[in-house]
């Protein structure tokens, strides 16, 4: 479906998205009970948290519908109803673990990228994970006991436990916020500083994708300190103000989530399915090369792909009758590519002095072995 102007929405993940928004705001009215608990102070975010959720929905479901994904997210599907269904998720837990709690795969990378990486990512979950249930009228709080001394967490409209105004507890709870602000402000710090530092990142950085994703979060995370600072030590002076520019930071920040970086927010829990498809894929074992003769491919990536280049129209991949380019490694995909150059100049050059047996049709493969 197509939309005046350059901007061409695809029909199945239009729907989907929809349906997806429809459903959170059926919980928002389920956990809210009929709004009675949203808090008209918030109705802002909740209104950008929705038109946030259908982009991100949008985006997600048409990156599923891409060949690729839709291999894997398929072949992840087809595990968990199948047999194997219980040590997938054990695996994927632990993988979950790994790379998500832990984030070990950036830790390869450098400690500073990864401090860096960390600090965004659980100061931005924590905050999600604060501010959404509020927005949403999941979570609120009242005050209890006979001298009103005792907050009452309220979760769903049921009770989730009490604690005093003045404990640990209390202080902890509503500096959560302060706490996560913290630790993006130190995260993007640290991100500037890496880049700063590191010539390749600097020299190919691009403002929208990865300067301004960075700034934005700055701007909400101290405006949000701001609102802390106001209550806590300015009696409240310029609070509605500082209330709505920190408002209009969160809200930018959420309608940017479905078109910049952050969306792989949402994308890299899709990586544990990946990963099972490796961990499967060598349990199975390795195909050899139709040329050398070297394992190189694991087998069940090679039936995919072989389906994928089917469903792109690639099926002309063939050498001779009978070898297709993706049963091939590397190695001798450069030679062929050399023997192609060769023949397409006329012999001005001959790169198989040293090995004559590569001027033979790729259909017999002993003429690849070296």
């Amino acid at each position: 479906m197509s939309l005046p102007g350059r901007l061409e929405l695809e029909a199945r993940p239009l729907v989907r998205a929809a349906l997806t928004t429809l459903g959170l705001a059926g919980l928002v009215a389920l956990g809210s009970r009929g709004g009675r608990w949203l808090d008209p102070a918030l109705l802002g975010y909740l209104v950008a948290c929705l038109f946030a959720c259908f982009g991100v929905a949008y985006r997600y479901w048409a990156w599923i519908e891409r060949p690729a994904t839709r291999m894997y997210f398929g072949h992840t599907m087809r595990t968990l109803r199948s047999r194997k269904a219980v040590a997938a998720l054990g695996r994927m837990a632990l993988l979950g673990l790994d790379q998500l709690v832990l984030q070990r795969f950036i830790e390869k990378r450098s400690l500073k990228r990864w401090g860096a990486h960390a600090l965004l990512a659980w100061g931005c979950l924590l905050a999600f994970a604060v501010t959404f249930p509020l927005v949403f009228g999941w979570v609120r709080f009242t005050t209890a006991g006979a001298d009103a001394t005792r907050y009452q967490a309220w979760f769903f409209g049921f009770p989730a436990g009490s604690f005093p105004l003045d404990s640990v507890a209390a202080f902890l709870t509503f500096h959560m916020l302060d706490w996560a602000a913290l630790m993006v402000i130190a995260g993007c710090l640290l991100a500037f500083i890496r880049r700063r530092q590191d010539e390749g990142d600097f020299a190919t950085q691009r403002f929208d994708l990865d300067l301004a994703p960075l700034l934005l979060l700055i701007a909400v995370s101290v405006t949000g300190l701001l609102l802390t600072v106001s209550i806590s030590f300015m009696q409240g002076r310029n609070y509605g103000t500082l209330a709505f520019i920190h408002e209009l930071t969160v809200i930018l920040l959420l309608l940017s989530l479905p078109f910049g970086k952050l969306f792989h927010i949402v994308q890299r829990p899709a990586q544990l399915g990946v990963s099972l498809y490796k961990a499967e894929g060598e349990a199975e074992g390795r195909v050899p090369c139709r040329g050398c003769g070297e394992p190189f491919i694991r087998a069940n990536q090679l039936r995919d792909l072989k389906a994928l280049y089917a469903t792109l129209d690639l099926g002309a991949a063939v050498h001779g009758s009978r070898t297709h380019h993706l049963e091939l490694c590397p190695r001798c995909k450069r030679r062929l590519l050399a023997k192609a150059q060769w023949q397409r100049m006329g012999g001005a050059f001959d790169p198989f002095a040293d090995l004559p047996e590569w001027a033979a049709p790729i259909d017999d493969p002993q003429t690849l072995r070296s």
